[in-house]
């Protein structure tokens, strides 16, 4: 499969996002992909990687080389459906994402423990209590969960701007060394000012 496939895949991944939204893929047209680049190595001091989205307000630190990424779409629900992401999958098989989904106007409320719960229900794990915080423009709420062969640890929020995603998945079998990973990476997202 493609690198593009693999994206415009995600994009689908990520109609639970866009549902609770107010869009309906299967109301939408082919997304467009624009890659900003493609296994970026910038490096930070820490040695991780600096995942700072190029036309996204968001950054984080990935463990691994990412792409950087827009994908957008016009849905007749919702208007234009626009995706800004940084993204990798690790040779032993851990994804990270982080996605803003940019608001509309014809966007419905996203309730961020709903989607929490979706996520835990699509992975076949028991739904967590999940608590929702203010921090500074932020509504933010964490999870982690694992189902039967996969785990997450993620982080939602939303502003007045968008809804920001970020998800790190790994195969349960590697969860003791992946879980510090996946903290590390969830808690290193910052919105820009």
């Amino acid at each position: 499969m493609t690198f593009r496939a693999r994206l415009i895949r995600t994009a689908g991944g990520l109609a639970a996002v866009a549902a609770t939204s107010g869009a309906a893929f299967g109301d939408a047209a082919k997304p467009q992909v624009e890659m900003h680049r493609t296994q970026a190595t910038e490096k930070d001091e820490s040695g991780w990687y600096l995942g700072k989205s190029t036309k996204g307000g968001f950054r984080i630190l990935s463990p691994i080389p990412f792409n950087d990424y827009t994908i957008v779409t016009e849905d007749r629900n919702i208007g234009r459906l626009t995706l800004h992401g940084v993204g990798s999958k690790s040779a032993d098989g851990m994804e990270f994402g982080a996605i803003e989904t940019v608001r509309t106007d014809r966007q419905k409320d996203v309730d961020l423990r709903d989607l929490i719960a979706g996520v835990a229900r699509k992975q076949g794990a028991a739904v967590p209590d999940v608590e929702v915080e203010t921090i500074g423009r932020e509504e933010v709420a964490r999870a982690a969960f694992e189902g039967p062969s996969r785990g997450i640890v993620m982080r939602v929020s939303k502003t007045d701007r968008g809804l920001f995603n970020v998800i790190c998945d790994y195969p349960v079998a590697i969860s003791e060394s992946a879980k510090l990973t996946c903290a590390d990476y969830v808690d290193s997202f910052r919105l820009d000012d």
